[in-house]
């Protein structure tokens, strides 16, 4: 009787291999109701969209003539102004540093409290989460404004606009981390009798440590890019530079300062990255 029931699972496998081949060569089938909705839906947020943005190929080409006629004038860079940038772009990384380090030192406790792991309740959790929602809605831009405004224009001002800014984005990141982590260990350690505090060192740490040393590092990368925005609005750095030479009509020095700016960032992403394939 075995024997039997033993073939017919090989047919039902095999029957089953040839209905996935014949619906494979199938033609695509007519989409349900469900798909029709979600196309119809789709379709109207881009036509809303285009609508509110004024979309317009005509614009678009008229206006091409108009950018590549500024985008000649720019050029050639202006080579004194080289050495002059040195100590701007200098402000500039400091600026991210600090920003970085100060976001690193808050997120991680709050990132405790985030995660459902290690969070002591529920409602700590929800209202740590809560917070780091509303920090990551604001952008730097408008904490840059809120701090200018609040401590007066300089570097100081930026720097703390990108720890605010950088503490909602690492204390999620921080979350996600502690929480995609193996509970088996953590358990293996328990078993031992550890306390919160060994847990915490030898099984917790230990496997959230690299994801959260590369969260930190993409973090400091869109500091450094930020930073070089926040000058505008005067939080000092290499933006205060660019909103100068605009103002002015220097747009030969607007070159030579998005040039240095992007080695900067291209130099920084390169390390960054070599750092996180080591890490991960």
């Amino acid at each position: 009787m075995s024997a039997p029931g033993v073939a017919m699972t090989g047919a039902g496998r095999d029957a089953l291999t040839e209905g996935q081949r014949r619906a494979l060569l199938r033609p695509v089938s007519v989409p349900g109701r469900g798909a029709i909705i979600m196309l119809v839906l789709a379709a109207a947020l881009l036509a809303w969209s285009a609508h509110g943005t004024e979309l317009s190929l005509e614009r678009l080409l008229r206006g091409i003539p108009l950018m590549l006629r500024f985008f000649a004038s720019l050029w050639p860079p202006d080579g004194s102004y080289w050495l002059r940038m040195l100590e701007p772009i200098a402000v500039t990384l400091q600026m991210a540093v600090i920003g970085t380090v100060l976001s690193v030192i808050v997120a991680f406790p709050v990132s405790l409290l985030a995660a459902k792991n290690t969070a002591p309740n529920v409602v700590l959790y929800h209202g740590s989460r809560s917070l780091l929602n509303v920090i990551r809605a604001i952008p730097a831009l408008v904490w840059a404004i809120i701090f200018v405004a609040a401590l007066g224009f300089g570097p100081f001002a930026g720097a703390i606009a990108l720890a605010v800014g950088g503490l909602g984005t690492l204390g999620k990141l921080y979350s996600e981390a502690i929480e995609a982590i193996n509970p088996r260990q953590v358990e293996a350690i328990r078993a031992t009798g550890s306390g919160p505090l060994q847990l915490f060192t030898f099984a917790v740490l230990p496997q959230a440590l690299p994801l959260m040393v590369s969260y930190t590092l993409l973090d400091f990368e869109a500091h450094v890019r930020s930073a070089t925005i926040l000058g505008i609005v005067g939080a000092g750095g290499i933006g205060f530079e660019i909103q100068a030479a605009f103002s002015q009509f220097q747009f030969h020095r607007v070159l030579t300062i998005v040039i240095e700016i992007i080695l900067v960032v291209s130099i920084i992403d390169r390390a960054s990255a070599i750092v996180r394939a080591r890490l991960i």
